[in-house]
């Protein structure tokens, strides 16, 4: 093998830009850069996802596969919770590769994620970060801090930012809640009774609103119900009221 091998390369950033803000990475001689067109997003509206690999270096660099994937996409909430990856739902040729960049040479990446997650469930608005991979990975997850740079992205609410006139005013003592789809009935019903919650009412978008005994403690029962296996994500509930 030619050159120096270069093996766990991996860039982390959340927000950016194929033609905007950026964020790299150099290993070993060789750069990652990740690119997201915006930092902020509507709901459905594509993330446009590009990773550049160039070696700088003055020598051929070779990197191994153990497939035919040559890279990924992962994009997880802030906490580190993994909510979609490139690669989740493709099949690849079960054979060994490799790539060989001389000096000076680049290759380019591009994907986009339409902010759903690996169900193909919307993801609730808030922010994010994008993470590229080169080479990837097994198992999928977001790789540790200090990898890489990293950026957020912030997917606005329905129908953009707050609209103008309008308030948002949180409702006393209830939260709201998305539980995994395979989240099994009877644990879900112990969580719920391990806090004390009552289901007020289910939502067509995929969510429960839940009560509180304590009206005042909504910051902390949401921060509890995000510490379990079973809650995919919990905010204080909250409605729009206008300005007057």
């Amino acid at each position: 093998m030619r050159g120096a091998t270069v093996l766990g390369l991996v860039l982390t950033v959340a927000g950016g830009a194929v033609a905007g803000p950026a964020a790299r990475v150099e290993r070993q001689g060789v750069e990652l850069v990740l690119t997201v067109d915006k930092d902020r997003y509507t709901p459905a509206e594509p993330v446009q996802m590009e990773l550049l690999v160039r070696n700088l270096s003055a020598a051929p660099v070779t990197f191994q596969f153990s497939d035919s994937q040559r890279y990924d996409f992962l994009v997880a909430r802030e906490d580190g919770q993994l909510v979609w990856y490139w690669s989740h739902d493709k099949m690849f040729a079960q054979v060994l590769g490799s790539l060989t960049l001389a000096p000076g040479e680049e290759r380019r990446y591009r994907e986009r994620w339409d902010q759903r997650d690996t169900q193909g469930r919307p993801v609730p608005p808030g922010r994010y970060w994008v993470e590229a991979v080169f080479p990837p990975r097994r198992p999928v997850l977001p790789s540790s801090a200090g990898l890489g740079p990293r950026v957020v992205v912030q997917l606005s609410w329905q129908g953009g930012e707050v609209p103008a006139g309008y308030r948002k005013v949180f409702r006393p003592g209830r939260v709201r809640v998305r539980f995994f789809a395979w989240a099994p009935e009877r644990e879900v019903r112990r969580l719920l009774r391990s806090l004390d919650l009552r289901v007020e009412r289910e939502d067509p978008a995929g969510f429960v609103v839940v009560r509180a005994r304590d009206r005042e403690e909504v910051w902390d029962v949401a921060e509890a119900l995000n510490r379990s296996a079973w809650v995919e994500w919990a905010v204080p509930d909250y409605v729009l009221v206008r300005r007057w």
